[in-house]
């Protein structure tokens, strides 16, 4: 497993394909070091946007202004601080535009792990799909792992800890293991689209 993330990490810092990718991160990291509170709208709103942008986090259709005032009211800066996890929750639990209840778990997950890369992961479909899969290869967590349970942050720490621990890559931080099993989880479903076509075909 140490050389597949250490060749999986190679590919994503050397392959001309992910630069764009490469750049988009040191942009997002250095705008968040400079506007490290969220106590005022104006950077709140900018961190909002460029996540939106690079992530495609769809806020657009919840609303982005609306998602930064959501931030702002909650007063998030002490729970960042003291590596409250419940924060996602209060972030991701939002009612849009229309007054409809939306859940923006990955967003919200991303908009902390920028703020501190030690104590938060993200989530999206690409890490999930990861973990998912190398769980049905060797059951490395002591409870069931599904799309369910990892909508769960507390789950989703104790499942990346599980899986660090299980295949030895403490030496990897957090950005590292999120690179791993965005990047495996992208190729792996290229991969089965291709088969499917081939299948097709």
């Amino acid at each position: 497993m140490i050389d597949l993330v250490l060749d999986t990490l190679k590919k994503y810092e050397n392959l001309e394909s992910y630069e764009h990718y490469r750049k988009q991160e040191k942009l997002i990291e250095e705008i968040f070091q400079e506007n490290s509170k969220n106590d005022n709208e104006k950077s709140i709103l900018l961190k909002v946007c460029v996540l939106d942008s690079f992530y495609s986090t769809n806020l657009r259709m919840r609303g982005i202004y609306e998602v930064s005032k959501h931030i702002l009211s909650l007063n998030i800066d002490k729970d960042l601080k003291e590596k409250n996890i419940n924060v996602i929750e209060k972030i991701a639990n939002f009612k849009d535009t229309k007054g409809k209840q939306c859940f923006l778990y990955s967003f919200a997950s991303k908009y902390c792990f920028h703020h501190d890369q030690e104590n938060y992961v993200i989530y999206d479909k690409f890490v999930q799909k990861s973990l998912i899969h190398f769980f049905a290869e060797e059951r490395f967590c002591d409870f069931e792992i599904t799309g369910e349970t990892l909508k769960k942050y507390e789950n989703l720490i104790k499942v990346i800890e599980s899986f660090r621990s299980f295949y030895k890559l403490d030496d990897f931080n957090n950005r590292q293991i999120d690179h791993f099993l965005w990047l495996y989880g992208k190729d792996e479903e290229e991969r089965n689209k291709r088969n499917k076509n081939k299948q097709k075909a």
